[in-house]
């Protein structure tokens, strides 16, 4: 298992200058890297204090036959442990379109330092997908973190 650093954005800072959701996205042509079996590509960087309020992927171009992905984040020193299949659960990439968001475990992510939302490529080698990994997040750092009931 490989994993590829592709992800856009930094992990530090916010793009929001005040407290309000915003919606960032990452688009990569698997055809460049060739991800194998069991590799996690890194799609987007996530800041520290970060609300995650929900994230999916769309097929833009079509897999091999056999490829399927989930859509997460692998363990980072602080924050959950690894639930690479978050947001999405074994999407059948041979098909183009929206994955549809797992519902089981669909929600609100806060990340309380940097990390990535990630993509697993399972069942066989990508060699021609195109996919486009989407969040929509919130800055929930501090804003005022002196008592102001002392």
């Amino acid at each position: 298992m490989t994993t590829l650093a592709k992800a856009t954005g930094g992990t530090t800072g916010h793009v929001a200058s005040r407290r309000k959701p915003y919606y960032v996205e990452n688009t990569i042509d698997f055809s460049v890297d060739d991800p194998a079996a069991n590799d996690i590509v890194q799609f987007l960087n996530i800041p520290a204090e970060t609300c995650v309020m929900a994230s999916g992927l769309e097929v833009l171009a079509v897999s091999p036959s056999s490829v399927t992905l989930d859509l997460g984040w692998t363990a980072t020193s602080g924050n959950l442990g690894t639930d690479l299949d978050r947001f999405v659960d074994g999407h059948d990439s041979t098909a183009l379109g929206i994955a549809a968001v797992a519902a089981a475990t669909a929600g609100w992510v806060t990340y309380k330092v940097a990390d990535t939302i990630d993509v697993k490529v399972l069942g066989a080698q990508d060699t021609s997908g195109k996919i486009r990994v989407w969040a929509v997040m919130c800055d929930i750092s501090g804003s005022d973190e002196t008592a102001s009931n002392s």
